[in-house]
């Protein structure tokens, strides 16, 4: 009973939102200090580019605080993370393996069949989820 009591639901979870053309891709972010440093850049507006037929990346003018984040995952369909040696986002479209250097900022919650479009037009914004 006890574990009840410690449930998590008071957690408020910040969703963030790509848009472009007439899509919308939803994201979950994980509670970390890079998802933080992300949001508080945000809105932005990103071009993104294919890389290794599994993800789409889109570099960021600066590394997010990775103070107190994992520095690996096991990205999936619809992970979002960063790479640290690169300083780039990355939509994972397709599933991979354990990633050193990788760090999970998110998880697409709406949008997932959009997301190996991101490549395909000029402009995306990124903005917080009101």
């Amino acid at each position: 009973e006890s574990n009840i009591k410690e449930s998590k639901e008071t957690k408020s979870i910040t969703t963030i939102k790509l848009q472009f053309d007439d899509k919308e891709i939803i994201v979950e972010l994980s509670d970390n200090s890079a998802s933080k440093d992300l949001v508080s850049r945000l809105p932005l507006d990103v071009q993104f580019e294919d890389f290794n037929s599994t993800e789409k990346i889109s570099y960021l003018d600066k590394n997010l605080d990775t103070s107190d984040a994992p520095t690996s995952c096991l990205p999936v369909r619809g992970t979002l993370a960063e790479y640290i040696p690169w300083g780039n986002i990355c939509f994972f479209y397709h599933d991979f393996q354990e990633s050193s250097n990788l760090v999970p900022l998110g998880t697409v919650v709406e949008g997932l069949e959009y997301l190996e479009e991101l490549d395909q037009v000029s402009n995306v914004q990124i903005s917080v989820e009101q």
